[in-house]
């Protein structure tokens, strides 16, 4: 998603319209990378977050993200500076994508002092940086002015804008006082003569330009006609007209990925667009299809997907080991020919071609031979050879095994972490990563003994349906919940949720069973497969080897449904 100078421009106004003259009454770092504002007003109560993830961006919310339960260093700053404060004043310099927001709090004499907001979305240089009279308070993100960054950004040094905040805003200009400036170093395409002087010209924006104006962008200005240049200047000053009187934004997507601007433009008219009657609906939409509960669910997202690839990287490793004793027989083959041959006489060959007596055929057969060694020597090596493949061939199958079973596991907490949806849930997971020691315990995160109760429970012609939705809730509900002879359903050969099927003290219909089994299918990681075979056996079957990971289990006398996912969460009863 792109937020730039123009589409930065309508944003402010609607968080002009929502926001000033609102209090904060609460503050948030939501990760390092993100904070979140309460802002209470005569409208409501406003949920705005700042995040500079990989789409950095300002929106408010329809509701309170999940929070951390101790606050940062940073936070309790910001609470001390900027909690109920009155939010007076909120603007976009230059058309720039940088947006400055004006809080008026009580300072320690109780007056009234101005502090700013400074909200630079600038792609991997986004920053929030807070100022007092031009000296910098604090900043999300710290820097000192070297090789990575070309400017300061630490606590009581002066705040400077960042590079190219100077360039103009080019519908500040008419169209004839645009034709004048362009006579100006005119040996450069338009393209880059217009984004080296002017902010909001964005390449969406450029090519919209470039087709009503029906000019080249790679044509050097000096190479234009007059009537060329005019018509440019004109296409600019009208495009202003348009932005005056917008609202809401056009969501246009090209290659997969979602194109954001406050109008239709002609140059994208062609690909699949939809209208918003405010960008903060399809921003808060954005937030809830795009992104999981929270940073911390983010984070152990990626960790978790990179111990997948690392743990496959390992089991592909062991693979080639184990192809590499493909020759084990033949080593073998080797030495015991020699043997027999031992009796020869050899003049130091470097091989030997002989009958293969161990053939039904007898056909000869060249081996290579160590000039240095006997025929006897040459034929302990060999069986050194195999002996050694051997022992690789049994520790292999048994490395592999393992590793099977412990990437199994981490795709079990990889589909847990795309389903969860509350944040007692992700502290269960957590919980569970900690326990097994793929995160390092702090005195922040103590292992959480107990877990979320808040079990999935749908009912199917009065019988109960218990769906776990991670490894904890998993073993709760299989070992624990249920009753030995319950019905428990797994989607075969992939992750997925454990799910118990109270019928011990009835004979389940096919359509519940039907129900469980399809409930099963869907939630796994084949939901998405037409068609998905489903285990099903007595809880009494199913056991936890010892030691064995969170959610891995062992079962017996499985029957297999093939059935299509369907979430009856809805439609049963």
């Amino acid at each position: 998603m792109n937020v730039d100078g123009i589409t930065l421009h309508s944003i402010t106004k609607e968080l002009q319209q929502i926001l000033t003259g609102g209090q904060i009454s609460k503050i948030y770092q939501l990760n390092h990378r993100s904070l979140y504002f309460r802002i209470f007003n005569d409208t409501g109560s406003h949920h705005l977050v700042i995040t500079l993830d990989d789409a950095p961006r300002v929106y408010i919310t329809n509701h309170m993200p999940a929070t951390p339960d101790i606050p940062t260093g940073l936070c309790m700053f910001l609470r001390k500076y900027y909690e109920n404060g009155r939010v007076a004043a909120i603007q976009q310099l230059h058309l720039d994508r940088l947006i400055e927001i004006s809080v008026d709090v009580l300072d320690t004499r109780g007056q009234v002092v101005t502090r700013k907001i400074h909200i630079e979305l600038m792609g991997k240089y986004s920053n929030v940086i807070f100022t007092e009279n031009g000296i910098i308070l604090e900043a999300l993100i710290k820097t000192t002015k070297g090789k990575q960054a070309v400017r300061t950004i630490y606590p009581k040094e002066p705040y400077d804008f960042p590079p190219n905040f100077m360039r103009m805003n080019p519908f500040d200009f008419s169209a004839q006082e645009l034709a004048d400036i362009m006579t100006v170093d005119t040996h450069i395409p338009l393209g880059k003569w217009m984004l080296k002087r002017f902010n909001g010209m964005s390449t969406i924006v450029l090519d919209e330009l470039s087709l009503r104006a029906g000019c080249s962008l790679e044509k050097n200005v000096s190479e234009m006609s007059p009537a060329d240049i005019f018509t440019w200047c004109r296409s600019i000053e009208t495009f202003g007209y348009e932005l005056n009187d917008v609202k809401g934004a056009y969501v246009y997507v090209r290659d997969n990925r979602d194109i954001l601007f406050p109008l239709l433009l002609k140059s994208l008219v062609k690909y699949p667009h939809r209208y918003y009657e405010s960008i903060e609906e399809y921003l808060s939409e954005y937030e809830h299809t795009h992104r999981s509960l929270n940073s911390e669910q983010d984070e152990l997202k990626k960790k978790v997907l990179k111990l997948i690839e690392k743990q496959k990287r390992k089991i592909k490793r062991i693979a080639l080991e184990m192809k590499e004793t493909d020759k084990m027989d033949t080593y073998k083959l080797y030495g015991d020919l020699l043997m027999i041959y031992a009796y020869m006489k050899r003049d130091h060959e470097s091989s030997i071609t002989i009958t293969n007596l161990l053939s039904e055929t007898q056909e000869p057969i060249t081996i290579s031979l160590n000039p240095a060694y006997s025929m006897t020597d040459n034929a302990n090596r060999y069986y050194k050879r195999y002996t050694k493949m051997r022992n690789r061939v049994q520790i292999s199958q048994k490395l592999h095994a393992e590793n099977k079973e412990y990437l199994d596991y981490l795709s079990s907490l990889d589909y847990a972490l795309d389903n969860t949806t509350d944040k007692h849930e992700l502290v269960d997971i957590k919980a569970e990563m900690l326990k097994m020691g793929l995160i390092k315990a702090t005195s922040k995160n103590k292992l959480r003994k107990e877990f979320s109760q808040n079990i999935v429970t749908i009912k199917t012609d009065g019988l109960e349906i218990w769906i776990g939705h991670n490894n904890r809730q998993n073993d709760f509900l299989t070992f624990k919940k249920a009753h030995p002879y319950d019905l428990w359903f797994h989607a075969k050969d992939t992750p997925g949720s454990h799910v118990i099927l109270a019928c011990h003290r009835v004979v389940p219909t096919e359509h519940q069973i039907l129900v469980a089994a399809q409930l099963a299918a869907y939630h796994s990681k084949a939901r998405t497969s037409s068609k998905v075979d489903v285990d099903c056996t007595l809880c009494r079957h199913v056991k936890k080897p010892a030691h064995a990971a969170p959610g891995f289990v062992i079962f017996e006398k499985q029957t297999t449904y093939v059935v299509e996912p369907r979430d009856w969460s809805k439609t049963a009863n």
